[in-house]
């Protein structure tokens, strides 16, 4: 499941939503019950308990999904999970691009958290974006009435 998260105790985080004027500025997909995949310093599983105290959460999906649909999603997700560590490296050049404004500076060979939303156009043929940011992830569901948002969190 695609999840959208803001970290509002983080300064970076908060300019980021400021620049963007967006109100999430992390992608990550709920990989497993307790777990998300999620891209840190590295693309890994983390505990759910970690996005809890601090984080805004927004989840995404599609009610029409088969279990094939998401047997791909996942399969997308194992096999990037099973990459050498050194190639899910997160791609710094990339964040002082989306901090200018110009998503191309990117090093093709890495990811920023948003790219793995790329997972979707193995099975929706409508999704062709190309170096997203979280927001434009989150304005492409808001945009497909058939994505729909499954829950949001925020703590008390």
């Amino acid at each position: 499941m695609p999840v959208l998260s803001f970290n509002y105790r983080n300064v970076v985080s908060s300019l980021i939503n400021i620049r963007k004027k967006s109100h999430y500025n992390h992608f990550l997909w709920y990989y497993e019950p307790g777990w998300f995949a999620s891209q840190g310093m590295f693309f890994s599983v983390e505990k759910v308990e970690k996005y809890l105290s601090h984080h805004r959460l927004k989840f995404w999906h599609n009610p029409d999904w088969s279990k094939t649909d998401r047997a791909i999603l996942k399969s997308c997700i194992e096999a990037d999970l099973n990459k050498p560590l050194f190639t899910t490296f997160y791609d710094l050049p990339a964040i002082v691009g989306q901090a200018l404004g110009l998503g191309f500076i990117q090093l093709p060979w890495l990811k920023i958290c948003s790219d793995y939303a790329g997972y979707l156009g193995k099975i929706d043929g409508t999704y062709h974006l190309k170096h997203p940011a979280p927001n434009d992830v989150n304005e492409w569901f808001k945009d497909r009435d058939y994505y729909k948002v499954w829950g949001r969190y925020i703590r008390d």
